[in-house]
């Protein structure tokens, strides 16, 4: 009996125990919830850049997601919650999910919205108060122009001396067209003002939220058309007051009342100026996103960055997730646009990307080439200003952008092809683009801007000139050998082929406290460079290679490329008599194609920073997006292209803690190079390892067994 009594006993308390110890591990899991992700693409992990950027968090930001989620698709919210959940275990995100299809959650997202329009009230209100003092400064000017100044055209018209000369009756219609004008610019100018109303009482259901922004570009534009219009009327005065036919009387009147209407022209310019000057409050940059039926925005621990992420990249749609191979894609980029979204809360003075060429025409914001790159700079905060140095003597957006430069801009370079000849329609040839772009630069390096330099084949260096782009990089103790192209010799089915483009692979970069940054975004990533070209650093340059090409028989750096550069490649293998390499003209590597330079500051100037890359359209979308398909997968074959140029933007930016490896990085698994050294040492282990253990088995099954 007491032994069955024992039996029970213990039997009750190993359950009792195995329950607890149960309850404590669940208890423990569930607080700590540690994750092991050993997969090699680290699909289940954050990325680099995402530990970067949440790790400079000072404290959790919020993620309020706001949707009706019985239309979501339940495999997309699998998938997206899985990676938010990811980003809320790091304890520097904090996730509010509102689902608006109950009357509570409208309740609530309604308290969302009026607590993210009153972070901003007090600076809304004061820019409201700013623009409607604008407005009734431009009312003033309106009135003047339609009365005033209309007048005293028509009395100077008036007052023309006699005649039917030609230059009388040139004046005289010049100021009757003048005096028509003003009155036209007033009217215009009147009414724009009532146009500024709309905006400023805009609302977002039964909340109050004025567009500002709207209200003050709008107001804006009309009076810089007012100002432009003005100013034509103060030069063509100013050219009356010096015709001598029409005497000393009329010009002393004509030059007064161009001084006269001057002022008026500068008030206006005053107030224009004055709005251009006006931030954007941070709840007018996810405005749009408020006003949609679902909306997620990231609001950042300190500061008025509000950010917001696309509902349809968020949840995409069910036939998209449950395609061959999506959801690791749609994981990444969800994660892609919240790593994006909040390092774009962390940076006070986001950067502004300058795109400098020496084109005949803007084309920036129009070419699809680029159409993802301008979507990705501006899904990061990045603004996109377009100079093309042919037509303005200065980046104009840059300064309507940002007047007080008070924001780091990175200049980016995009050289032109120096071989072509004046086309059609155009004033200058490649040579001469080249060398206006080149002069734009020096500039820019003068001002102590920072330039992230492309390199094309240089005609120029082939015939013996001067490079344009050699003393910008000569300031940063770099050189190139623009003008030999590198060609890499190879055979294929025992046909000779010569090869102009070259995918590179960052190795590893050295450790310490100089080591470059960028280096360890691209690690182990191909980089694909159409007609690479070497660079190098002069002894003594504060520089880092980025990237580079060993020395090898079968490549060199190629003195007569002009013909190929010039031939389309399907009909290269046409081409008689390939070049080979000649050793009194052309030369043998190593090189490096990708360089990083910096010039430390001084007491009278800022740092300066400089990357150069021996390549041309390395960055456009045709070799950084998705283009075959891995595992059922379409994936990027060159995922270095894009991680250099994101990580050189922000190095650039002097946003060094932001540059890591993005999730588009790892989304395939890459077999890196093996150390020679450590080759070596695997080939002695299988080589020699099986039979020295077989050995040595031997060994100790004779010393116990004889």
């Amino acid at each position: 009996m007491i032994r069955r009594l024992s039996f029970w006993l213990w039997t009750i308390l190993g359950l009792c125990a195995a329950i607890a110890s149960i309850a404590f591990a669940n208890v423990v899991a569930s607080r700590f919830a540690p994750r092991f992700d050993v997969t090699a693409s680290g699909e289940h992990r954050l990325s680099p850049r995402a530990q970067t950027v949440l790790a400079r968090l000072p404290s959790p930001a919020r993620l309020i997601v706001a949707a009706d989620f019985q239309r979501v698709s339940p495999e997309a919210f699998r998938d997206s919650n899985d990676v938010l959940d990811r980003f809320v275990r790091s304890r520097k995100l904090e996730l509010a999910l509102i689902d608006l299809g109950s009357p509570s959650g409208q309740k609530q997202y309604q308290e969302v919205l009026a607590d993210l329009i009153e972070r901003d009230r007090a600076e809304l209100q004061s820019q409201a108060v700013a623009i409607r003092a604008a407005a009734a400064s431009a009312s003033e000017v309106a009135a003047w122009t339609q009365t005033a100044l209309s007048r005293t055209l028509d009395e100077l018209r008036a007052s023309l001396p006699s005649g039917t000369s030609g230059p009388v009756q040139q004046a005289r219609s010049s100021l009757e067209q003048r005096a028509a004008g003003a009155r036209i610019a007033g009217r215009d100018l009147a009414g724009a003002i009532g146009r500024i109303e709309e905006p400023l009482n805009a609302r977002i259901g039964e909340l109050s939220l004025p567009a500002t922004d709207r209200a003050a570009d709008s107001l804006r534009r009309d009076l810089r058309a007012a100002s432009d219009q003005i100013g034509q009327i103060v030069g063509e005065l100013r050219r009356l007051s010096r015709v001598t036919e029409f005497g000393e009387a009329f010009s002393a009147r004509a030059a007064a009342a161009a001084d006269a209407i001057s002022k008026q022209r500068d008030r206006i310019s005053v107030a224009a100026e004055t709005l251009a000057r006006l931030p954007r409050p941070g709840v007018l940059r996810v405005a749009s996103a408020l006003r949609q039926s679902s909306a997620a925005i990231i609001v950042p621990p300190s500061g008025n960055r509000l950010s917001a992420i696309p509902m349809d990249e968020l949840f995409p749609a069910r036939e998209i997730v449950l395609s061959a191979g999506a959801r690791a894609d749609n994981r990444r980029r969800v994660e892609e646009f919240l790593t994006a979204s909040l390092a774009s809360t962390l940076l006070d003075k986001p950067p502004i990307a300058v795109f400098v060429h020496a084109e005949e025409r803007p084309y920036i914001t129009d070419a699809p080439f680029l159409e993802h790159l301008r979507d990705g700079l501006l899904m990061k905060g990045i603004d996109i200003v377009e100079w093309p140095v042919l037509l303005e003597p200065e980046a104009s957006g840059l300064v309507r952008l940002d007047p007080s430069r008070s924001r780091p801009a990175v200049f980016i370079v995009l050289p032109p092809d120096s071989t072509t000849a004046a086309r059609p329609g155009e004033q200058r040839g490649g040579i001469e683009r080249s060398q206006r772009l080149g002069a734009a630069i020096d500039k820019l390096v003068a001002e102590h801007q920072n330039i992230l330099l492309s390199l094309n084949p240089s005609i120029q260096r082939t015939y013996g000139d001067a490079d344009p782009f050699l003393p910008a990089l000569q300031r940063f103790g770099l050189e190139s050998a623009a003008g030999k192209p590198i060609f890499t010799e190879r055979f294929d089915q025992g046909k000779r082929e010569i090869e102009t483009d070259r995918t590179v692979i960052a190795a590893a970069p050295s450790d310490g406290p100089g080591a470059n940054p960028v280096s360890g975004a691209i690690r182990g990533l191909p980089t694909y460079l159409p007609w690479p070209v070497g660079l190098k650093a002069a002894p003594g340059a504060s520089a880092t290679a980025l990237l580079g090409i060993s020395a090898d028989d079968s490549v060199w750096g190629e003195s007569s490329w002009l013909l190929i550069w010039q031939t389309p490649r399907a009909q290269r293998a046409a081409l008689a008599g390939s070049p080979r390499f000649d050793p009194g003209k052309d030369d043998r590597g190593p090189w490096s194609v990708a360089i990083a330079s910096e010039i430390p500051a001084t007491p009278t100037a800022p740092a300066q920073r400089l990357i150069a890359v021996g390549s041309s359209g390395w960055f456009f979308d045709s070799l950084t997006q998705p283009g075959v398909q891995v595992d059922g997968r379409v994936v990027s074959p060159f995922p270095g292209n894009q991680e250099l140029f994101d990580s050189a933007l922000y190095w650039l930016a002097f946003a060094d803690d932001l540059i890591a490896q993005s999730p588009q990085a790892g989304a395939v698994p890459l077999i890196g190079s093996i150390d020679p050294a450590r080759l070596l040492w695997l080939r002695l282990i299988i080589i020699l390892g099986l039979p020295l253990c077989i050995l040595a088995l031997g060994v100790v099954h004779r010393a116990i067994f004889g």
